[in-house]
């Protein structure tokens, strides 16, 4: 295939970045970069320094070209675009790197913080992943108030629940900006058929994809003998839900927990309680989270939200290790095709007894993580990915020449 010129624009990009989604962006950069694309990343250092208020040194990256939006008036700016649906330093931005690199196509990931009018700025083949629930859903999680998955779209209630302001940019000129996305990549069937059913745009399915890692892989039946969550520490996580199960004396292996959040208060008291059963890691950088990874015996994801395809489970499976998910959003599809994990309602009791079936069944463990493998080999390779997406781009480049 030939050279093409790439932009990608996202809110958020390693080190600035809170969640997977920008690691993603970092993965399939430095991916197309590495087949020899000219891929440039457009990102906001304003929206990051908003949302965490420290600085962060930048990332070498000899692939990449990187352009970060950083202006004297950080909490303006971003503010501006939640409440307007505009970033006028983001469009700036956009239209200046248009005009210098000429890109074949730019490809949009995270915009929360840059506002939905950028959409409307290029004139060549715009291509969107939905990485979370913001087109449809303010919150971006579809849960009302942050407690309860949303039923009703009650927004404007939920907003001031959430405390809030209610964004009244989302209307039809918001809806009409969507409709000029040439390609929507939703990463799990769930978020597909969310997206489908609230607004109109057919998203094709591209499950994420992590790259290969350099850890020797490890059975399910080896001597380890702790379960691993790694994710940011909050309610609607799970996290409450699986730290119960390890109050008592149901289970006899550990639990490591690596993350930053809200709920580190009741990780640290758990740990004291347990004498240490629970551990508390922090936040690990990724080379350090591969090989707990790559040590644990079963990754564990008991989200109470609507989860589309989280990045910490597709890395797990890259090591050969098998998920213990809920049944909530796209969960359940990680686990199937061929079987790898167990899925059960995130409650105390269904959540214990999936964790003791890993425990105790040692043929199980085998068995599950050699279909890790197979799972991970079969859609969630860095070439699967990047076949996917040329396939779909080049179908639709004949319809928006």
């Amino acid at each position: 295939m030939e050279t093409r010129r790439i932009l990608m624009v996202s809110t958020f990009y390693p080190p600035f970045h809170i969640g997977g989604d920008a690691v993603h962006v970092k993965y399939l950069a430095e991916a197309l970069a590495r087949k020899g694309h000219e891929v440039h990343v457009l990102h906001s250092i304003d929206a990051y320094l908003f949302k965490q208020g420290k600085h962060r040194g930048q990332y070498p990256d000899d692939l990449v070209h990187l352009h970060p939006i950083q202006t004297k008036y950080p909490v303006i700016s971003t503010l501006a675009a939640y409440l307007t649906g505009r970033n006028r330093a983001a469009e700036s931005a956009l239209r200046n790197l248009l005009n210098e690199v000429n890109p074949d196509w730019v490809h949009f990931h995270n915009i929360s913080l840059l506002g939905y009018r950028i959409l409307m700025i290029p004139n060549s083949m715009k291509i969107y992943t939905a990485h979370d629930y913001w087109l449809i859903c303010q919150r971006n999680d579809l849960m009302n108030a942050g407690k309860l998955i949303c039923e009703q779209a009650s927004c404007f209630k939920c907003s001031i629940k959430s405390l809030r302001p209610y964004q009244f940019w989302r209307d039809q000129n918001y809806r009409n900006a969507l409709e000029r996305i040439d390609i929507v990549i939703a990463p799990s069937k769930y978020m597909g058929g969310v997206l489908r059913r609230h607004i109109k745009i057919n998203p094709i399915v591209i499950p994420n994809f992590a790259p290969r890692n350099g850890y020797r892989v490890q059975k399910g039946s080896d001597t380890t003998s702790f379960f691993l969550f790694a994710s940011v520490l909050e309610k609607h996580k799970g996290l409450h839900i699986l730290l119960e199960c390890f109050c008592g004396e149901d289970l006899d292996s550990n639990l490591h927990i690596a993350g930053k959040g809200r709920l580190e208060k009741l990780v640290r008291k758990k740990e004291s309680e347990t004498k240490g059963r629970v551990r508390y890691l922090g936040y690990l950088p990724r080379s350090e989270l591969m090989k707990e990874i790559e040590s644990s015996m079963c990754f564990v994801s008991p989200s109470i939200c609507l989860e589309n395809s989280p990045l910490s489970c597709i890395e797990a499976l890259s090591t050969g290790k098998p998920l213990v998910v809920s049944n909530k959003g796209g969960l359940p599809e990680l686990v199937t095709d061929p079987e790898c994990g167990i899925v059960c309602e995130p409650t105390v009791e269904n959540l214990k007894n999936a964790l003791k079936r890993i425990e105790k069944d040692e043929e199980l463990r085998s068995r599950l993580s050699t279909n890790a493998l197979k799972r991970y080999e079969l859609y969630h390779t860095p070439e699967r990915y990047l076949k996917s997406y040329f396939r779909v781009i080049e179908e639709m480049g004949e319809n928006v020449a």
